[in-house]
C-alpha cells in the first residue's frame, strides 16, 4: 500500500499532471487560435463588404451613364418628348439590364416627364411622393461643381457627372443616383441649365442581397432597417453622405476556427495519450487555414485593384503606378509617356450586337493591347471603352508614337463577334513627361486633350500633345 502510494505520488501524479497540463495548454492554444482565426475572418469579410457596398454605390452611376450619354436620348427629349422611345431605352432597358426598381426622367425644372416602377411605366406624377427623398441628390447635381463638370464634359474633358447616395425612398433604404442626359458627340450641346435628368433608385432589398451573396460568396446576407442582429450575425451600417445610418447590412460570417475545433475535438479525445501528435496535426491545420485566409485576402486585394471585366489594372492601381513613375522621374529617370485610348465605333457594336458582345469585344481589345506592351508598362481600363497606358523608360519620343501606331494597326484588325466580323478603331492621345515637377501634375489632362484632338481630327489616329499647335492656350487657361 505504501509502495503504491509512493508510485502514485512520484510517477503517476506527475505524469497525469504533465498530461493534464499538456492537454490544457493545447486546448487553451486551440481555443485562442480558433478565436483569432474567426476574428481575422470577420475583419477580412468586413473589409470585403465595405468594398462591395462602395462598388454598388459606383456601379449604379456607371450603369446610368451607359444610357444617358446618347445623342438619340437628347433628341428624344427635345420639343415634344418621345415617351415611347424613352420608355423603351431609358426605362425598360435599364430595368432589364441593371434591375433599377424606379426610374424617373425629369426636365430641367425637375418636373417629371416619365416614371417607371419595377419595369412598368406609371404616371409621371408618381414621382411626387419620392421627390423629397430624391431632392438632396438632385440639389447636389445642380450645384456649381456639377454645372462646371457638365460644361467640362461638353468641351471634351472628363465624364458625365453624377451624384449617388444612400437614402430612404418611401421609408425603404435605397441607392439613389441622378445623372444628366448629355450628348455623346458634337452634334448636340446641352448647357448645364438645359439638361434633363435620369434618376435611378435601387432598393436595398432581398433581390440585391441575393445578387451580392452570389457575387461575393456571403452566407445569409440581408439588408435591415434595424441594427439588431441574430445570434452570430455580423453587421455593417450603411450611411448616407451626411453620416446617418439608413440601413444595416448583415451576414453570417465565416468561422473557420470554430469549424476546425469541431473537427478536432473527437480526435483529441481519441488520442489523448499522443498529445504531441495531435498538437502537430492542429498546427498543420492552422497553417492551412491561415494560408486560405491569406489567399482570400490576396484575392480581395486583387479585385480591389483590377477591372472585373478585363482583368486589367483599374483607376486606383493605375494612379499608384503613375505616382511611382513620377517619383522615379524626379530622381533623374528616363522620360515617361501617357497614352489615352478611346475606342471608335464601340457604341455601335454595343447597340447593335448587345452588351454581351460589347463585353467580349473589350476583352479581345485588352488581350491585343497586352500583347503589344512591355512588362514594365502599365495598361488600365478606366471604364466603358476608355483605356490608358503608362509607358516608362523612354529613350525617345518616337517610341511612344511607334507604340501608338502599332496599337492602331492591331486594334483595327477584324474581331469575330456573334458570328460576324466586326471592325472598330482607336483614337490615341499621347503626353510625355520629361520633368516630374513641370509635367507630372498635368500629364493626364494633357493626354486627354491630345485624345480629344485625335478624335476631332477624324478618329483612328494618334496625336502627340507636344505637337499640338494650341496647347499653350490650354496650359495658360489651366
Amino acid at each position: 500500500m505504501h509502495r503504491n502510494w509512493r508510485f502514485s505520488y512520484k510517477v503517476l501524479v506527475p505524469v497525469l499532471l504533465a498530461v493534464a497540463v499538456t492537454f490544457g495548454t493545447a486546448a487553451g492554444f486551440i481555443l485562442w487560435s480558433t478565436g483569432r482565426s474567426d476574428e481575422r475572418a470577420l475583419e477580412r469579410q468586413t473589409r470585403l463588404v465595405s468594398h462591395m457596398l462602395e462598388r454598388a454605390h459606383t456601379d449604379i452611376s456607371d450603369q446610368q451613364q451607359d444610357v444617358t450619354g446618347w445623342d438619340e436620348a437628347v433628341a428624344a427629349l427635345g420639343d415634344g418628348p418621345d415617351l415611347e422611345w424613352i420608355e423603351e431605352n431609358l426605362g425598360a432597358n435599364a430595368f432589364a439590364d441593371y434591375g433599377h426598381n424606379r426610374i424617373y426622367v425629369l426636365d430641367p425644372d425637375l418636373q417629371p416627364i416619365y416614371a417607371m416602377r419595377d419595369g412598368g411605366g406609371v404616371p409621371a406624377q408618381t414621382f411626387e411622393p419620392d421627390r423629397a427623398s430624391i431632392a438632396p441628390v438632385l440639389d447636389r447635381l445642380r450645384g456649381i461643381d456639377a454645372s462646371a463638370a457638365i460644361a467640362s464634359y461638353n468641351n471634351g474633358f472628363g465624364e458625365i457627372p453624377g451624384v449617388t447616395d444612400f437614402g430612404l425612398v418611401g421609408d425603404r433604404p435605397a441607392l439613389v443616383s441622378a445623372v444628366p442626359i448629355l450628348s455623346e458627340s458634337d452634334d448636340f450641346t446641352v448647357a448645364p441649365g438645359q439638361a434633363f435628368f435620369h434618376v435611378a433608385v435601387r432598393f436595398l432589398d432581398d433581390a440585391l442581397a441575393a445578387e451580392l451573396t452570389e457575387q461575393f460568396m456571403l452566407e445569409k446576407a440581408r439588408f435591415s432597417a434595424s441594427p439588431d442582429t441574430a445570434a452570430g450575425e455580423a453587421v455593417l451600417p450603411i450611411r448616407d453622405s451626411s453620416g446617418t445610418a439608413v440601413a444595416w447590412f448583415k451576414w453570417m460570417p465565416e468561422q473557420p476556427g470554430r469549424e476546425m475545433l469541431a473537427d478536432t475535438i473527437p480526435a483529441l479525445l481519441a488520442v489523448l495519450a499522443a498529445a504531441g501528435v495531435v498538437i502537430a496535426f492542429l498546427l498543420r491545420r492552422l497553417q492551412r487555414s491561415s494560408a486560405e485566409l491569406e489567399e482570400a485576402r490576396a484575392a480581395a486585394h486583387h479585385r480591389a485593384l483590377h477591372d472585373p471585366l478585363t482583368g486589367l489594372a483599374n483607376r486606383s492601381l493605375f494612379q499608384e503606378r503613375l505616382t511611382q513613375a513620377l517619383e522615379g522621374l524626379s530622381r533623374g529617370g528616363d522620360p515617361i509617356a501617357l497614352l489615352a485610348l478611346d475606342l471608335d465605333r464601340f457604341k455601335q457594336v454595343n447597340d447593335t450586337l448587345g452588351h454581351e458582345a460589347g463585353d467580349q469585344l473589350l476583352r479581345l481589345v485588352s488581350e491585343r493591347l497586352r500583347a503589344l506592351l512591355r512588362d514594365t508598362d502599365t495598361l488600365a481600363r478606366l471604364g466603358g471603352d476608355e483605356f490608358i497606358i503608362l509607358q516608362t523608360a523612354l529613350r525617345t519620343v518616337a517610341e511612344a508614337r511607334a507604340l501608338s501606331e502599332r496599337i492602331i494597326s492591331r486594334i483595327s484588325e477584324p474581331y469575330p463577334l456573334a458570328g460576324q466580323e466586326v471592325r472598330i478603331g482607336v483614337s490615341i492621345g499621347v503626353a510625355i513627361a520629361r520633368d516630374a515637377g513641370r509635367d507630372g501634375l498635368d500629364l493626364p489632362a494633357r493626354a486627354d486633350f491630345a485624345l480629344y484632338q485625335a478624335k476631332e481630327a477624324g478618329r483612328n489616329q494618334v496625336k502627340l500633345y507636344d505637337e499640338l499647335p494650341d496647347r499653350r492656350a490650354v496650359e495658360a487657361a489651366a
